[in-house]
């Protein structure tokens, strides 16, 4: 058993460990093996230095590391799907045909593989570069020109449609690829065009500019995965691959140029103010005529001059003149249709038409039945397009009598009333009413003196009889009106409107057909009427009536 080493008295933990391993080390590397014959004599032992003994540590570190770099060497290399590819600029040069064609060359080596993939471009200009871009794609085909006075943005038409409005943005999204075309990696280098869609390519770009060279794009499929598209410079074989984004434009048709504005929007509040709606078409019996009403004796703010004169619902009438201004499309499906376009689009004859007349312009539209996803196609006359919008943005095309209807019997301002004389049971009540202004605490109010049948009655007997008779609901149309009347209002008027008749009868069901005026409007509720018949009784006992 061998000794343990001397451990002087003031040597530390770690001094003594490291003193311990190295003399071990040393022991073990100076030792001497036994000898195999018996009639060898021994070797003698030779002592190792400290120096030697940290050389032969560092060879034997090396000879480690060297042994793990070869095994490592020998390895088989797998690829990691997720890595990221370096990002390196491919090396190709550029080249300007006797035609003033750009093309490219890649470098390749004597195996014909590239030299060096990696991200370019085909061409490099901007915007104010162009003069003209030729496209044809599968929906067609359009010529954009540009022209770009000096210090102005550039300004460009569509040809054959140089007299209309354009979309915003569309054909700056066609220059913006039509200057700069880059690629993200070369796909192959005299490839089988079949193979990547471009012996039948998705779109033909022809570009012209203004140094006088032009460039010819061709667009095939788009490669698996979504991760790009095919293009080639120029009639060469070489195949790129680029970004989706910068050649989708590539593929518009040329209506996605026009610009979707149907309408155009009033640019002040005076020239949103319709003075007449005419509505027609498939869907009505007979034309609907809107007008603002003017009668300051109504809340309502519209009226019907046709098919008959009548107070018109204020939600209803809101919806139809909301919706003929500042219309904006879907799309557009044709300009300048022919007849047959017409008929073909439903708007020959059309479903429904309006024709509204603006301080600022008139406006006339027709539009087609909705389709089960819910769109029209909606005919500007003046524009000469066919556009589609949803049906529900369209509220003159779905409206009806009915639906005009108020949604009261009659909604009356209090202030223009000077009296109101109701027949009920055969015996008349009638009362004389006045309207004063009264400030009070800073606030203006309404001061209501009334009397029945001369008779002074209080202000707030008038005020829920008044409420009453104005919240009338109507419930609907009805097709006869019966010949028992059970219920007359006449209403007078201080602004010089002619008298206005309210009549009731009775059917003998819940509901009670209600006319203003001798036309039938709609019907109340058999039980309103009752309440209305009691309150002119109570009023008149000195009482004051229920509020409905």
């Amino acid at each position: 058993m061998s000794e343990a080493p001397e451990t002087k008295p003031n040597t530390t933990p770690e001094e003594s460990v490291e003193k311990t391993s190295d003399d071990a080390l040393e022991s073990f590397l100076s030792r001497t093996p036994e000898p195999d014959k018996k009639d060898e004599p021994p070797k003698k032992k030779t002592k190792l230095s400290r120096g030697s003994i940290a050389l032969i540590i560092a060879i034997i570190v090396v000879a480690i590391l060297a042994a793990v770099v070869v095994i490592v060497a020998n390895q088989p290399v797998t690829a990691d799907p997720n890595a990221v590819p370096p990002i390196v600029e491919a090396q190709l040069a550029t080249t300007v045909d006797e035609k003033g064609e750009h093309h490219v060359e890649i470098p390749t080596d004597e195996e014909g593989e590239i030299k060096q993939n990696g991200y370019g471009d085909l061409v490099s200009y901007v915007p104010a570069d162009i003069v003209t871009i030729e496209v044809e794609n599968t929906a067609g085909s359009f010529t954009v020109s540009a022209e770009t006075p000096d210090g102005e943005s550039t300004v460009y038409t569509i040809s054959g449609f140089e007299g209309y409005d354009l979309r915003t943005g569309i054909a700056d999204a066609v220059a913006n690829d039509a200057a700069t075309l880059s690629f993200t990696s070369i796909a192959a280098v005299g490839g089988n065009l079949a193979d990547f869609g471009l012996d039948r390519p998705r779109a033909n770009v022809h570009v012209s500019y203004t140094d006088g060279t032009s460039a010819h794009f061709r667009i095939g499929n788009e490669a698996d995965g979504g991760v790009g598209t095919y293009a080639t410079l120029g009639d060469d074989s070489d195949v790129f691959l680029v970004s989706n984004d910068s050649v989708d434009s590539f593929f518009y048709s040329v209506l996605e140029f026009i610009s979707y504005d149907i309408t155009p929007a009033a640019e002040n509040v005076d020239q949103n103010s319709f003075s007449v709606i005419e509505i027609s078409g498939a869907r009505y019996d007979d034309p609907i005529t809107l007008v603002p009403n003017t009668d300051t004796a109504f809340k309502n703010n519209f009226r019907l001059t046709a098919p008959y004169e009548m107070l018109a619902d204020n939600y209803e009438g809101n919806d139809i003149a909301g919706t003929i201004r500042d219309l904006y499309a879907e799309s557009v499906v044709c300009v300048n249709p022919n007849a047959n376009q017409l008929s073909e689009y439903g708007v020959a004859e059309p479903y429904a038409a309006v024709h509204a007349v603006y301080p600022d312009v008139e406006i006339n539209l027709a539009c087609s039945k909705a389709t089960d996803d819910g769109l029209v196609n909606l005919y500007n006359k003046d524009k000469g397009i066919i556009y589609t919008i949803r049906d529900d943005a369209l509220g003159w095309a779905n409206t009806s009598l009915e639906l005009l209807l108020p949604k009261t019997v009659i909604e009356l301002n209090k202030e223009a009333v000077s009296g109101i004389t109701v027949t009920s049971a055969s015996k008349d009540y009638t009362f004389e009413v006045s309207t004063t202004k009264k400030t009070v605490d800073n606030q203006e109010a309404t001061v209501t003196t009334a009397k029945l049948n001369g008779k002074r009655i209080p202000e707030d007997s008038f005020n829920i009889f008044f409420q009453n008779l104005n919240g009338m609901k109507n419930l609907g149309a009805v097709n006869e009106s019966g010949t028992n009347i059970v219920y007359i209002a006449r209403v007078r008027y201080n602004n010089g409107r002619s008298e206005d008749t309210i009549a009731v009868y009775d059917t003998g069901s819940n509901s009670c057909p209600v006319a203003l005026n001798g036309i039938l409007i709609g019907s109340v509720a058999k039980s309103h009427v009752t309440a209305l018949q009691k309150d002119v009784v109570t009023i008149s006992d000195g009482k004051i009536p229920n509020n409905l």
